[in-house]
């Protein structure tokens, strides 16, 4: 017979002379990898519960009524909870699912742990006592008991938690957030939670965001109302699309590293000949192995239903970066923890490891975490772009002046949310954001602002885009932006959406977003008083503008100059 390539004998497990052999992990990893690959886009979205799922294993007047009490926030009634959770148990039958976990988010932090941050769950089975039963030693049956979907209890000592819980007064629950779906994965099904004490008092990450999408809606909510625009506007919501970068790196290799196993970054060694100066990296061809792991990864995300959307080389040697398309902020933060865990989960199948520590590597760039955050109604109104309409520009201008009051006012907060033991190594570096945090809304927007200050009307901004031509006949124009984009800034516009750039790779989404959507109810609630109060919008936008204006930075955020001039105007610097 023919001779038989190498790829040939391992895929049916025979060495050279055509024997029976046994391959290397990572190499069987890689194999499997191949014959198990699937279209994606015919798998997604199989293993959650969401609404279209939900929708066809729960009664119709039970699906509307869920509904409408995520747009109103009233509890679930309590006749509707059984049916919820007996849909629910049916449809996770069907996905073999054996067993359940709330799913929640202790204040671990990340800064810089290896693994990035996780959520914490215990594993129930699917099964409860027949309690019909009149025999002392009742007989288990296999069922979902609504109780245990809507909430659970645990050890609330045992997490971090502040003082907040001690072991003699240690009585902590999770209860089910509504609107992050439920999932399986390795056939437990999954439900993201909120965690708080026996006094209800928040220890963890997910609380406090849902705490701030609270004040988000009803502080939007106000707002339009005294701006008399969107009023038809039932609910204001949060969204976030994360760009998550990482190193991968092999097994063995991390593993001989004592430093990078115990810290997450390297403190010993010699850097680079040329570091990353070649720029060869940066949208590369992607390594076959790692292509591997980040293909396997996008189809686990995407079974969950996270719409993963992006993955591609970044700019340091070994540094890749993963992205989903956006979702509520809640429900997005909570399959950027998964995806962590399933990044680290995968990477050993295959002999890799990988590295969510910000600054893993000295002399190249770190990794960061930049949060697409935005605010919207539900009737499709979004804050941050500036539309063709007036009402949609009267409503741009407004909320940017919102947003600049926060940042401003709140601005030593805004900075310690991604102030970590990692993160701190990369702000200020290789394409990482200053440590000082400012607005950037565009060149011609921030003319726009000291337009209104001066007395300018709030409509005289146009955000056209314009074609820039390619030079040559067979490319054609492209459409180009009013602004162009500031990757020095910490938060820049990025023409929907405000990219909070400084964010640390290995973080929860949770808190930084959090505390973006409080400084923006913050905003909103002060120019609501000034409305309520008489002033008309115009003046109230423009005296918002002039108190907060010094937050505004258009310029090179890597410059020497700016530390100074950051200095003159008042705004922090915290280095650490």
């Amino acid at each position: 017979s023919s001779a038989k390539s190498p790829l040939a004998l391992q895929e049916v497990g025979l060495d050279a002379m055509g024997q029976q052999s046994s391959l290397p992990a990572a190499v069987q990893a890689l194999v499997d990898a191949e014959k198990m690959e699937v279209d994606c886009l015919k798998i997604h979205s199989t293993e959650i519960f969401d609404f279209a799922t939900m929708e066809k294993f729960v009664p119709a007047d039970v699906f509307a009524r869920f509904k409408e009490c995520l747009v109103t926030g009233a509890p679930t009634p309590e006749a509707d909870m059984k049916p919820i959770a007996d849909g629910m148990f049916k449809w996770a039958r069907t996905r073999g699912a054996t067993d359940f976990a709330h799913w929640f988010f202790p204040v671990r932090g990340g800064g810089g742990a290896t693994g990035g941050s996780c959520g914490s769950h215990k594993i129930d089975a699917f099964i409860d006592l027949d309690w019909s039963s009149k025999t002392p030693n009742k007989p288990f049956v296999a069922t979902f008991p609504a109780d245990r979907l809507f909430q659970g209890e645990s050890d609330g000592s045992s997490f971090p938690n502040g003082g907040l819980r001690v072991t003699h007064q240690a009585a902590a629950f999770t209860t089910w957030d509504r609107s992050s779906p439920p999932f399986i994965v390795d056939k437990v099904l999954r439900i993201p939670c909120s965690f708080i004490t026996h006094y209800g008092k928040c220890i963890d990450d997910k609380t406090p965001l849902l705490r701030s999408s609270d004040a988000v809606h009803r502080e939007g909510l106000r707002l339009l109302k005294a701006m008399k625009l969107a009023t038809d506007a039932k609910a204001l919501y949060s969204y976030l699309g994360w760009e998550q970068e990482f190193f991968v790196v092999p097994a063995a290799g991390y593993k001989a590293r004592p430093d990078l196993v115990n810290t997450g970054r390297t403190l010993i060694g010699k850097l680079p000949t040329r570091n990353q100066q070649a720029d060869l990296n940066y949208f590369g061809p992607i390594p076959v192995t790692v292509e591997k792991l980040l293909k396997t990864v996008h189809n686990e995300m995407m079974k969950v239903g996270c719409p993963m959307a992006v993955r591609h080389n970044e700019v340091a040697p070994g540094q890749h970066e993963m992205s989903p398309i956006f979702c509520v902020s809640n429900a997005s933060a909570d399959s950027n923890v998964l995806f962590m865990e399933i990044c680290n989960r995968e990477a050993s199948k295959f002999g890799l490891q990988v590295l969510f520590h910000e600054k893993p590597f000295k002399g190249i760039n770190g990794s960061g975490k930049h949060a697409n955050w935005s605010v919207g109604t539900d009737t499709g109104i979004n804050f941050f772009y500036p539309g063709k309409t007036d009402e949609a520009r009267t409503i741009y201008v407004a909320a940017i002046a919102c947003l600049a009051y926060g940042l401003c006012q709140h601005n030593e907060l805004v900075r310690c949310t991604v102030a970590t033991s990692g993160n701190d190594h990369r702000l200020g570096a290789q394409e990482a954001p200053p440590a000082i945090i400012s607005l950037y809304p565009g060149t011609g927007f921030e003319a726009h602002v000291d337009s209104i200050i001066s007395g300018g009307d709030l409509l005289a901004y146009k955000s056209e885009k314009k074609l820039q031509t390619t030079g040559c006949t067979n490319a054609m124009p492209v459409e180009a932006p009013m602004e162009d984009r500031n990757r020095t800034a910490p938060f820049p516009f990025c023409g929907n959406r405000f990219e909070f750039r400084a964010v640390g790779s290995s973080q929860n989404c949770s808190f930084p977003i959090m505390v973006c959507n409080t400084i923006m109810a913050a905003g909103m609630s002060k120019l609501s008083d000034l409305l309520e109060g008489g002033t008309g919008l115009r003046d109230a936008v423009a005296q918002i503008y002039k108190e907060n204006r010094k937050v505004i930075f258009t310029g090179n955020g890597y410059s020497a100059e700016w530390p100074v001039e950051a200095a003159k105007r008042g705004l922090p610097n915290l280095r650490t």
